[in-house]
């Protein structure tokens, strides 16, 4: 059996703030030159979070050419290729974050060489870029504001990509440095407060030793304090809002808040409705919430979307759609309806971490209709590959006993 690191949890946060980026617009450059940027960003932002990649991209690619020194084409250029592979992970999504998921998880991305070359490419230009307009002043409100946003996505990278842990946690702390700095030059720039409102957060979050030992190094958190802060950009941000908004609702689902998770979800889902990770939350809070046969209805439309060609449903984990509508039909106790999703999901040819997930909830409705030796079977199988630290666990302590009478805590979202 594999240890676990504690690690992980000081980067889960990192993470958190880069559940999907955010975009940047000037404020001191000429008013016309501010207007076309944030014109350009807003129109970013929407094929940015409608994972609208390639249109994103153009957009961000345009916005570096017509503004040579200003550094937000190549950081949100830098932003969409994270956001992409993020994606592709599971990374985004609600689930990856209940019970240590995503960290407890052996898979990883894999960026391919161009993605590679072009994030690092972008964001060392965002850098130059930033640092060029430091040199003019240091205190220049882009260039603090870029430069803490550009460390604070590279720290996102280390995290999902490298598994980088002290070198993330180095970048953030260096993040939440230039965006403090900010705040104290302009408390109104509502941007700047995700970052460091996150970064306390998830100091909060540390087992009580590791807290102990962030103190002593004069790392304090607060758990409430850094989620209204995050909560402040959401609201009344312009270049981090939607970003931050996600962060929000994906924090809102770890704490058990189901009905703010709820709404900043449906937020977003009416913003971007091409995205399919919206939809996918927004069944798992459902579910979370005991609305199953809500979720039930959101599952079926989020699988018929995605076969009908809407949108960027196509972009859906193969059996992820399956693994939701699966869930709540689980805990609706519709046991055959369950069982029956759950094998669709199985044969389209999951990864190993989704697998998993589709075989431990087949043999949770197996063991809820009586068919023990069944749901046994694929408790093994749920060991056997390994592929997630909670799910093997679950699986070895309902191999001792059934299923949902005893259901490790966390399983079941009435227990």
């Amino acid at each position: 059996m594999r240890s676990r690191s504690v690690l992980p949890r000081v980067a889960r946060g990192i993470l958190s703030i880069l559940a999907a980026g955010g975009t940047a617009a000037a404020q001191s450059a000429p008013a016309d030159s501010a207007r076309a940027i944030a014109t350009a960003e807003a129109r970013g932002a929407q094929f940015l979070f409608d994972y609208d990649f390639e249109d994103a991209l153009g957009t961000y690619r345009e916005l570096g050419e017509r503004f040579p020194e200003h550094p937000s084409g190549p950081y949100n250029a830098a932003v969409t290729i994270w956001t992409r592979l993020a994606q592709r992970s599971n990374a985004v999504r609600g689930p990856s974050l209940r019970n240590d998921r995503f960290f407890s998880q052996d898979g990883r991305p894999e960026p391919t060489p161009e993605e590679e070359t072009a994030f690092r490419e972008n964001l060392e230009e965002a850098y130059r870029r930033s640092e060029a307009l430091l040199e003019r002043d240091p205190d220049h409100p882009e260039g603090l504001y870029h430069l803490g946003a550009g460390e604070g996505l590279e720290a996102g990278w280390a995290v999902i990509v490298d598994r980088a842990w002290f070198r993330a946690t180095r970048l953030i702390r260096r993040a939440v440095g230039r965006h403090r700095r900010l705040r104290e030059l302009d408390p109104g720039f509502r941007d700047a407060y995700v970052i460091p409102g996150t970064y306390v957060y998830s100091i909060a979050r540390l087992p009580r030793a590791l807290r102990m030992i962030a103190f002593l190094f004069g790392m304090r958190g607060d758990l409430e304090g850094g989620l209204r802060e995050i909560r402040l950009t959401a609201d009344e941000g312009r270049r981090a809002r939607w970003g931050s908004l996600w962060t929000y609702e994906l924090l809102m689902q770890r704490e058990g808040r189901e009905d703010e998770a709820l709404e900043a979800i449906r937020r977003l889902g009416r913003r971007f409705p091409k995205n399919p990770d919206f939809a996918l939350d927004e069944i798992t809070v459902l579910t979370a919430a005991g609305e199953f046969e809500a979720a039930v209805g959101l599952g079926e439309e989020a699988i018929e979307r995605r076969d009908a060609g809407f949108g960027n449903y196509h972009l859906m984990l193969p059996g992820l759609a399956e693994a939701g509508l699966g869930e709540a039909l689980l805990f609706a106790e519709r046991w055959a309806d369950a069982e029956a999703v759950l094998n669709r999901g199985l044969a389209a040819d999951p990864s190993p971490e989704v697998r998993a997930n589709l075989l431990l909830r087949r043999a949770n409705a197996r063991d809820g209709a009586g068919r023990r030796p069944e749901a046994l079977y694929d408790y093994g199988e749920v060991i056997r590959i390994d592929a997630d630290d909670v799910l093997r666990d679950w699986a070895h302590a309902l191999r001792q006993a059934p299923w949902p009478d005893a259901a490790p805590t966390g399983s079941h979202p009435a227990r």
